[in-house]
């Protein structure tokens, strides 16, 4: 008896041992199937557009690594998909025809028999026939479309059309500003040339309790029920604020860059119109992120200028900041005026002049004599 409860015990042991050993194996699988997908950005998508409600399945391998084109004489018996590329439809498709990152065009000639998806793009008929369903779906429904990869000409162009477009959006900002707040922004202007290093800590301290204070109002509001429901109108109105100011302050540096660079030392207070200058320093900065964007593709001498570019942005846009709330944006000023003494009076102040003689000492009055006492 003892002996077959041994053999029992020995058999229960094995199949535990072999349990657990093909439960780590399948760990192991699933762990390297992961990684793999983590490694390939296609599988990863081709996952998520799988467990996506309006997707589809499809095999990695019916998915080309860019644009791709079925030709009119082609007859493709499966499915076919693009990768960050148009995919255009000449000929024959029997299952689907599916673009990731890019559009679908059917062009004449084109059939599909299966379904037409775009994620992150549209489904464009142009002669074509799609015999299923044609649906456009968002990237985000299928999550990050990653791994694409830009032709060293491509990101040269993003670059500089980054760099255009945001120097195009505060060249309208600094028109609205010299038009409608020119008193405010000559103000901070003034502030930062009197109190650079002050105007700079301010800055930092602004930047550094923006976060801080966002929170704290949005606790303060979670306590009331009135303030729940304003909590999205004021966590707007405050981002509105923190940039309106940032804005404001690095456009008031612009003006003292370009002030400095067209007419030197003058005052800010100039009569003359401030439009010029601000376009002026706003251009400096044009300069140095097309500089930081054209030599994006040199390496280690990009990647500084990049650092140089960002660096003067980050340090212009902290001093105006600091500026701001110094001078409460604009609307004060902290820089007291000098008082001028009041014109020494002359001893002789009280001669009158004429135009015949020049000035001419006028008779004081005298006292009556006294009278004769008997």
């Amino acid at each position: 008896m003892r002996a077959g409860a041994s053999v029992r015990s020995a058999r229960r042991g094995a199949i535990a041992l072999l349990v657990v050993a093909i439960g780590a194996d399948s760990g192991r699988a699933q762990a390297s199937a992961d990684s793999a997908r983590a490694l390939d950005p296609i599988a990863a998508s081709l996952d998520s557009l799988h467990r996506d409600a309006n997707g589809l399945s499809l095999d990695r391998a019916a998915v080309s690594a860019s644009a791709h084109t079925v030709e009119a004489t082609e007859h493709l018996t499966g499915d076919v998909a693009s990768w960050h590329g148009p995919l255009e439809i000449r000929g024959t498709v029997d299952g689907n025809a599916v673009a990731i990152g890019s559009d679908v065009v059917i062009l004449p000639g084109g059939h599909v028999r299966g379904d037409a998806l775009s994620v992150g793009g549209e489904v464009r008929m142009a002669g074509g026939i799609v015999e299923g369903e044609s649906r456009s779906i968002s990237a985000f429904s299928v999550g990050a479309i990653t791994g694409e990869q830009l032709t060293p000409a491509q990101a040269l162009k993003r670059s500089l059309s980054l760099a255009v477009a945001c120097y195009l959006i505060l060249v309208a900002m600094a028109l609205a500003v010299a038009i409608g707040a020119r008193t405010h922004l000559e103000t901070i202007a003034a502030t930062i040339r009197t109190d650079f290093a002050r105007s700079f800590l301010f800055g930092l301290l602004g930047e550094a309790a923006a976060v801080p204070l966002f929170v704290l109002s949005m606790i303060a509001l979670a306590i009331t029920l009135v303030g729940i429901l304003l909590i999205p109108f004021a966590a707007v109105a405050y981002a509105l604020g923190v940039l309106g100011a940032t804005a404001l302050g690095f456009l008031a540096m612009s003006l003292l860059i370009g002030d400095a660079s067209m007419r030197g030392e003058s005052y800010v207070r100039d009569p003359r119109p401030v439009v010029s200058h601000l376009i002026a320093g706003l251009s400096i900065f044009l300069l140095l992120w097309l500089l930081a964007g054209g030599a994006s593709f040199m390496g280690l001498a990009g990647s500084v200028l990049r650092l140089l570019a960002f660096l003067c942005t980050w340090i212009a846009a902290t001093i105006g900041l600091g500026a701001t709330i110094i001078t409460r944006a604009g609307t004060r000023s902290p820089v007291s005026l000098p008082q001028m003494p009041p014109p020494p009076v002359e001893s002789y102040a009280w001669q009158t002049p004429t135009p015949v003689s020049g000035v001419a000492a006028a008779r004081r009055p005298t006292p009556a004599p006294r009278a004769s006492e008997p």
